[in-house]
């Protein structure tokens, strides 16, 4: 897109700090603007682009499917030039870089992240992309969010959260094609996630089938995603077009938010669990 074609940076500022805080006004006193500032601000950029990116209730607002695309990209694009302008900036405190999945960022970490440096301002904070399944070394001033069967015994592990295997779909989805049983998944377009494969030695959906005790072989993918596209299934499941066998590190927002649902029992674990990472020497550092 040619630079004169890009929206506001005001705007798309605005943007972001209500999309995520899901608040106009808690956006509003984090930019230290007026709510009504936002909201032009918002209104203009939704003019701009000639979509709707809330939903507005008269006490609350919610991101409409555009603006649920949108704010990944604009939120690490901000992360991105604040990473530069760092990156030139003489140094005035401690330098930390997380490391996680693409995934990870989206649907855990972003919406965190804001508060962690909105306390720690003196931290200069870098977000770097891996896989869920790399192991490499653990860098200084680095911390890493890792899927793993067992913490590593060179490296200072906590445990966040741990893996399950969720048979997710929109409530739409659900309704319209009258999900009920564990019988269903046979007739139902089913979004195979590629990476499940590195934990399991297996498809998710295999080893789910097998969990569910369910007979034959699992059904021929509606949409399969590799490795490198995986979180797209995600995208796919929430706009109403299969069922998913989410991570319940991916999903859990969008359940407690309505905006997908369980579909049936079981519920798999894999024996993977998350981890946060670091090296043991800098585990007791303030800003790690």
């Amino acid at each position: 897109m040619p630079m004169s074609r890009l929206p506001s940076l005001s705007a798309l500022r605005a943007f972001e700090a209500a999309a995520r805080r899901l608040s106009f006004k808690d956006a509003a006193t984090e930019l230290s603007v007026t709510p009504g500032a936002v909201s032009q601000q918002i209104r203009g950029l939704e003019t701009e682009l000639g979509v709707s990116l809330f939903d507005r209730a008269p006490r609350s607002v919610t991101l409409t499917p555009a603006g649920r695309s949108l704010m990944p990209d604009v939120t690490q694009g901000f992360m991105m030039i604040r990473d530069a302008v760092d990156r030139i900036r003489p140094a005035q405190g401690p330098r930390l870089t997380i490391c996680t999945a693409g995934m990870i960022m989206r649907n855990w970490l972003f919406p965190r992240l804001h508060g962690f440096t909105a306390h720690n301002p003196q931290v200069q904070t870098n977000v770097r992309a891996v896989n869920s399944w790399d192991q490499d070394e653990v860098g200084e001033n680095e911390v890493c969010i890792r899927a793993m069967r067992h913490p590593p015994t060179d490296l200072y592990a906590r445990e966040i959260h741990k893996l399950l295997l969720i048979p997710v779909a929109s409530p739409s989805f659900l309704r319209e094609n009258q999900v009920r049983v564990p019988e269903d998944a046979r007739r139902l377009p089913l979004l195979n996630d590629g990476v499940i494969h590195h934990f399991s030695g297996a498809a998710g959906w295999e080893v789910w089938w097998k969990a569910a005790g369910l007979k034959g072989r699992v059904p021929p993918y509606a949409m399969s995603f590799d490795d490198k596209s995986a979180d797209y299934a995600f995208d796919m499941a929430l706009a109403g077009n299969g069922l998913l066998l989410g991570w319940s590190i991916q999903c859990f927002e969008a359940l407690s938010e309505g905006r997908l649902q369980v579909a049936f029992d079981p519920l798999v674990e894999l024996g993977v669990s998350y981890y946060v990472v670091c090296r043991k020497s800098e585990a007791r550092l303030p800003h790690i």
